[in-house]
């Protein structure tokens, strides 16, 4: 028997917009994601707990990356008169050191979109270079910009080719360029100038979140072991997560009273490769350095799909914890977040957009079988010939000219919708990106990242403190799969 509580009886019910939680909040499931099931939950630190200020940081990262160039290798002080572009690159690209070249895959690994240096290329010779072959990204040369970290990455390296065409840089060829980039912002990043910028100036490069604590919190309570588990050295994640969550609640003053186990320079990927043995941090109980996925399933007593780990990068979180591990996977995407607003303020361009697609193909529906059908009846008329009457052989002829005549009819109109059709999509997608479009889709195609993001995750979102909204032992349910003949109605 249900027992209603009349306090519940009384109060009007919740309304479709009430109960409706904003696309930019939500998690989006790609498997069934059990949250009962699940006794650990891990989280990365860089882009995923913290989230820098962009593109600020990448500014920086750009500039104290051209200065090493000048200063340690030899390079054109030119370099230092060139401005960050944040718009140039997204997530997902590929960038080609052999020949200078960085460039947009779908999901079959093909060059849908290219550029040499910062200078589009057109598709004639994007197949002149390319072809319509797949393409191995493990190959010599090849970098995937997989995460935050590597877009300024990617906008000096084309600088420094459009460079190098001009006769600005010498330097042996294309990979020589890539190798000295790559170089630059390692360097960058571990000569300890741009981690002590960062932290001097922390309320500037890492604004707070204040869900943040409220989701760790909520997880903490409902009996989830929570860990950390980054590649950052111990001083600048104490730093980061310091500012992020000290002082946040009363009950946990200090930013590691979140967590059941600190994991920091776990060097992942080889993290869940390699067995080496942790190192405590002295003075700061449950905290190491180093370790290995085996050791950290023991220390919190979960193991495989017991275990969810949130992270940014899609190969050293996603892909490396599933495959190696059998963790459960939540991956941050946090352009994911200005993606969606701007899906929300194209809604009508899209909508047009489908509308003109299912027309075109109506339309060339229709002109196929008309053709067809003239075609049937020339040879109609050529079999038959001299046993035709002279009525007979005139109406075939008529009809012939009708029908060719409406086939012709119903080409053009296509070849305007196309048109049309072409128009708009360069529009809407100019604005996710003017060189590249969506992160997620090249026109009607889904691009690498976006399969890698369903072969890999098991769910996706903008932010950590969108977990706050969720039960922790609720069921993310994933849509339910369907072939295509299910979708119809």
């Amino acid at each position: 028997m249900t027992v209603w509580d009349p306090a519940l009886l009384a109060a009007p019910p919740l309304t479709d917009n009430e109960d409706r939680l904003p696309p930019a909040h939500k998690l989006f499931a790609l498997r069934t994601l059990p949250l009962g099931e699940i006794r650990a939950i891990g989280f990365d630190m860089d882009h995923t707990l913290a989230r820098y200020r962009s593109p600020e940081i990448d500014d920086l990262a750009f500039k104290k990356s051209a200065r090493l160039l000048v200063r340690d290798h030899g390079y054109s002080p030119w370099l230092l008169e060139i401005g960050y572009d944040p718009a140039f690159a997204v997530r997902g690209l590929v960038l080609d050191g052999l020949r200078g070249n960085l460039l947009k895959l779908n999901r079959e690994r093909q060059v849908v979109r290219a550029c040499h240096g910062t200078r589009a290329m057109p598709r004639p010779e994007l197949d002149a270079v390319y072809g319509r072959r797949r393409l191995s990204t493990t190959a010599k040369g090849f970098r995937n910009i997989d995460t935050l970290f590597e877009i300024p990455e990617s906008h000096l390296y084309a600088r420094l080719v459009d460079g190098f065409d001009r006769g600005l840089l010498k330097a042996e060829n294309y990979l020589q360029l890539f190798q000295d980039v790559r170089w630059a912002i390692d360097c960058a990043h571990r000569n300890g100038e741009m981690k002590a910028e960062i932290l001097e100036h922390r309320h500037f490069f890492i604004p707070q979140d204040p869900q943040l604590a409220l989701a760790l919190d909520r997880l903490k309570r409902e009996g989830k072991k929570l860990f950390l588990l980054t590649n950052s050295e111990w001083s600048f994640t104490a730093g980061v997560l310091g500012h992020l969550l000290n002082g946040q609640d009363e009950a946990r003053p200090q930013w590691t009273d979140y967590f059941d186990l600190v994991v920091v320079s776990s060097r992942k990927p080889a993290f869940f490769l390699d067995t080496p043995e942790p190192v405590p941090i002295e003075g700061q109980p449950r905290c190491f350095t180093g370790g290995h996925a085996a050791w950290l399933e023991a220390q919190l007593g979960a193991e495989g799909e017991q275990v969810l780990y949130v992270g940014d990068h899609i190969y050293g979180d996603v892909l490396r914890s599933k495959k190696n591990a059998s963790w459960r996977t939540l991956l941050l995407v946090p352009e994911l977040e200005r993606e969606l607003g701007l899906l929300e303020a194209k809604a009508q361009d899209l909508r047009g957009l489908l509308r003109l697609e299912t027309a075109r193909r109506r339309t060339l529906r229709r002109a196929s079988v008309l053709m067809d059908q003239w075609k049937r009846n020339r040879v109609r008329r050529h079999v038959l010939g001299p046993r035709l009457s002279p009525e007979a052989a005139v109406a075939l002829d008529h009809e012939a000219a009708h029908l060719a005549s409406s086939a012709e009819a119903l080409q053009r109109r296509a070849e305007l919708q196309n048109l049309e059709l072409d128009t708009l999509t360069k529009s809407v997608e100019a604005a996710f990106n003017p060189m590249w479009g969506p992160i997620f889709r090249d026109g009607d195609e889904q691009t690498r990242f976006a399969d890698q993001i369903q072969q890999y995750a098991c769910a996706y979102t903008g932010r950590v403190g969108n977990l706050y909204m969720y039960d922790p032992n609720a069921t993310v349910y994933a849509p339910r799969p369907s072939l295509p003949h299910e979708r119809m109605g």
